[in-house]
């Protein structure tokens, strides 16, 4: 019998099936295998898309125009100053600095329409009513005609010496200002530029601001030492950091914050190593530090780290939008950490004692373990690892009820760290070493003198005019504020 020959396959066609029930339960397995890391991936994109500053550390500048705010609650008041609100109102100066004083007197009665007598009464009365205006500005130029005289006896030139000071064609004042636009108020320097030649008739060149810039950070070489040595010394810091850039390449601006000082510095790494430069320790002691969980602070002993509670809030959030179990185990946690912000808050404000806010605490710290522990049983991946690094750093999490002036969170460092990122954002970095300077000395400058309620334009012209004449910059130490 003839046999007919069989069709040729068509190209890209699937192969045939294998016959034998261990072959097709193998290539199950390995399609299941496929098939879960595709789903995992695809959840790891959507959890990236789906990254805004409620659920990261990305900042609120970076969410997407359509990101709703989660609505607070309502009060059930109305919009406005409350009633028995005690009002603000803009202080009148005192006499001695008044410039001009206009008396502004009535002729007739303006509710029945009675001319008043020329001559006045004894016991006059007034209401006081002050505008403030600025005077026009003009710059103030010195000319500086220096003489050269020949010597009779070898006939050469000498010519006469400039007074000490006098270093460059603008004066401190011009230098502290440009300084003030481009290092507090961070503005580009062809900005910078232009707003000194309309605010006040100064022309300066792009290198002469770049010049400016760079007197300016050697001036402040001496306060910014002095504070840096003052890091170590503290009881409790926070500490972060963001990415920078030097000459198109990545760089790090970390800072050390405390309540009445802030230290930055750029570098070309994130690492334990700078970490330890930025807070060398003394015999194994140093200052509690509040951190998130980077890895760079990973060595330090529980009973020197804090961790932030923003930040595993955040990461708890997330957790929240991923659904099913892990979105149990965020919302449960984040309940427990509500129960434990609120008595903060009300033991900041006075409300508790410190005794009765220890007693609540410490009645919420057993309620947050259950949580971790189902999450690290029972959650996806990335649940399971967060919450049983929770539980193995236990103790971390509840250091800043042991020191004085302990906090639950970092936000004072990621607060001082703005100006820093809305900095680069707004410009390319710095091209030099001597850019490096001046932004690291400037940040630190204007973060701590308004930490401690200094006015950054007199600390400035002080700091300038101090560095020409040759005499000591002005301290940056809380301890200098009187």
């Amino acid at each position: 019998m003839r046999q007919e020959p069989a069709e040729p396959q068509a190209a890209g066609a699937p192969e045939a099936l294998p016959d034998d029930v261990p072959t097709l339960q193998r290539m199950v397995r390995e399609l299941q295998a496929v098939v879960a890391r595709l789903e995992e991936q695809l959840r790891e994109l959507a959890e990236r898309t789906n990254r805004n500053s409620g659920n990261s550390s990305q900042p609120p500048s970076s969410d997407p125009p359509w990101r709703q705010r989660p609505p607070k609650p309502p009060t059930g008041k109305k919009r406005g100053g409350q009633r028995g609100h005690a009002g603000h109102y803009r202080r009148l100066q005192p006499p001695s600095a008044v410039d001009h004083v206009v008396v502004c007197t009535p002729d007739t009665c303006g509710h029945c329409g009675v001319h008043f007598p020329e001559s006045s009464p004894r016991r006059r009365k007034f209401r006081r009513f002050q505008v403030v205006e600025l005077p026009p500005i003009r710059p103030e130029i010195t000319e500086y005609q220096v003489e050269g005289r020949r010597c009779r006896g070898c006939g050469r030139r000498t010519w006469g010496p400039l007074p000490a000071g006098v270093t460059r064609c603008v004066g401190p004042r011009v230098q502290a200002v440009a300084a003030l636009l481009s290092g507090a108020c961070r503005l580009p320097r062809r900005q910078t530029q232009a707003l000194l030649a309309d605010l006040f008739g100064v022309g300066l060149s792009l290198g002469t601001l770049c010049a400016l810039e760079a007197d300016t950070a050697r001036a402040l070489a001496a306060p910014y030492a002095e504070l840096a040595s003052e890091v170590p010394r503290v009881s409790v810091v926070g500490v972060d950091e963001t990415s920078w850039k030097e000459a198109g390449t990545l760089h790090w601006i970390w800072t050390a914050v405390t309540k009445q000082f802030a230290f930055f510095h750029v570098d070309r790494h994130r690492s334990r190593a700078v970490f330890q430069a930025l807070l060398p320790e003394a015999a194994g002691t140093g200052p509690v530090v509040i951190s998130d969980r980077y890895s760079a602070y990973g060595h330090l002993p529980p009973e020197r780290r804090s961790l932030c509670w923003a930040h595993l809030a955040r990461d708890f959030r997330a957790a929240e939008e991923r659904g099913g179990i892990d979105a149990v185990v965020g919302r449960w946690v984040l309940e427990v950490f509500g129960k434990v912000l609120a008595p903060w808050h009300r033991y900041r404000a006075g409300e508790l004692t410190r005794a009765a806010f220890l007693a609540e605490i410490q009645a919420r710290q057993q309620e947050l373990r259950a949580p971790l522990h189902w999450g690290a049983e029972h959650g996806s991946r990335k649940t399971r690892t967060l919450c049983a690094a929770l539980l193995d750093q236990w103790s971390s999490l509840w250091t800043w009820l042991e020191v004085a002036g302990g906090e639950p969170t970092n936000n004072a460092a990621e607060r001082a760290l703005r100006p820093a990122v809305l900095w680069r954002k707004s410009s390319f970095g710095h091209q030099s070493e001597t850019g490096e300077q001046f932004v690291e000395r400037m940040l630190t400058a204007v973060t701590t003198l308004r930490l401690q309620g200094r006015n950054v334009w007199h600390y400035l012209v002080a700091t300038c005019e101090a560095a020409r004449q040759g005499a000591s910059a002005p301290s940056l130490l809380p301890h200098a504020t009187g």
